[in-house]
């Protein structure tokens, strides 16, 4: 039988103000990855309109991928963002931050009605341009 000493204290024991002011602190993509679909303390907290208004879906560690290919980004990770959690909050973004390599998946996963900043970082001119031409054709015959 376990008896849990009464000095014992779990981080869901804080006040949801603190956790935020935490998850300020972390990185957007660790926050998604790791704590949305934990449980429902966590995805209201994740998934909090005052924490998904500004998202940078960049990361200071870089992965090189199959293709010699710098991602900031893991593609498992990506994925699970992609197609879990954007669909969810999509209508709450503001400011959205992103890098070449995970781009389209990040613009395609949902449309972003709200959206009135994006930021595009670390990307070669010749990809931007065919991201671009290749956006701007797509929000133009759809």
């Amino acid at each position: 039988m376990n008896i849990l000493n009464k000095n014992d204290f779990n981080i869901l024991d804080l006040p949801d103000e603190i956790l935020l002011v935490t998850l300020n602190k972390l990185n957007t993509t660790d926050v998604f990855h790791s704590l949305v679909d934990v449980n429902q303390q966590f995805d209201r907290l994740a998934l909090h309109y005052l924490y998904v208004r500004n998202i940078d879906m960049t990361d200071t560690m870089t992965i090189t991928s199959l293709y010699d290919q710098t991602s900031s980004i893991n593609t498992k990770i990506l994925s699970k963002i992609s197609e879990k959690v954007l669909p969810r909050i999509h209508h709450q973004v503001y400011k959205l931050t992103i890098e070449q390599y995970s781009m389209q998946r990040i613009i395609l996963a949902a449309n972003y009605p709200q959206l009135y900043c994006l930021s595009l970082i670390n990307f070669q001119k010749e990809i931007l341009y065919q991201y671009l031409t290749g956006l701007l054709f797509y929000f133009v015959y759809h």
